[in-house]
């Protein structure tokens, strides 16, 4: 495969604690990711 811009996280609100942290609290933008590639997997 041929390599891709990596996407921009962006975090959207200022927290003082680490688990104050939602998800609504971030951003991805520029994400394009590669088709999946199908396999056999056991399970």
């Amino acid at each position: 495969r041929e390599p891709r811009n990596l996407p921009k996280l962006k975090i959207l609100k200022k927290i003082k604690n680490i688990n104050d942290f939602k998800f609504e609290d971030f951003e991805i933008s520029n994400y394009d990711p590669h088709p999946h590639i199908k396999g056999k997997v056991a399970v």
